[in-house]
């Protein structure tokens, strides 16, 4: 499927990986996250839940203040293969006007809660010029394993070129693991990038 449908990684010439960050963003958590990728100077996806946005816009003007890029996670998180195709474009739209209200510009990047995606979901994101984007390596870090389990796990089984990387901002262990990992990338060659909207 081509890129602007459905995302799953990224073909680069150059070394580029694209880390990803679902479900924040989370007091307490995020403004760590954000120091953690200056100290590293990194830009990075964040995957917002749109409820959670709603109740800290300070935290999304942060994220978009430190230049990453801000994209659509659905309102409230609800299991996608159990609610109807009306309910989720709901979930969708409420989200982007949030995300909209903060960047002055409309988000075109979309991911389904835990990654359901169905045709006909798919189909209506074309429409409405929105790219699904999954992803190619996850940390599983909603294991809560400790974060060196997590940084092994990713380093054994190592990433490459193009790689969209999935982490959960809700909880602190992504930053512990990426403060192992992004050294050992950056030593390895790779460099980092946030994906882009695309505009008409």
């Amino acid at each position: 499927m081509p890129d602007r449908l459905f995302l799953l990684s990224k073909t680069q010439q150059e070394k580029t990986l694209y880390l990803t960050f679902d479900d924040g963003p989370v007091p307490g958590i995020i403004e760590r996250l954000l120091d953690l990728l200056d100290k590293y100077q990194i830009k990075v996806t964040f995957f917002i839940i749109g409820s959670r946005a709603e109740k800290n816009p300070d935290l999304l003007h942060e994220i978009h203040k430190r230049a990453h890029t801000i994209a659509n996670h659905s309102y409230s998180h609800p299991a996608f293969d159990k609610i109807s195709h009306t309910k989720k474009i709901i979930e969708i739209d409420k989200t982007n006007l949030i995300i909209k209200q903060v960047t002055g510009k409309p988000c075109t990047l979309f991911r389904a809660p835990q990654g359901r995606w169905d045709k006909r979901l798919i189909l209506t994101l074309l429409l409405k010029k929105i790219t699904a984007v999954h992803w190619s390596r996850d940390s599983q870090d909603f294991l809560k394993e400790p974060a060196n389990k997590i940084a092994e796990r990713l380093l054994k089984q190592p990433v490459k070129s193009g790689d969209i990387i999935l982490f959960h901002d809700d909880n602190i262990l992504c930053i512990d693991a990426l403060d192992i990992l992004i050294p050992q990338w950056l030593e390895q060659g790779y460099c980092f990038s946030a994906l882009e909207h695309k505009y008409e």
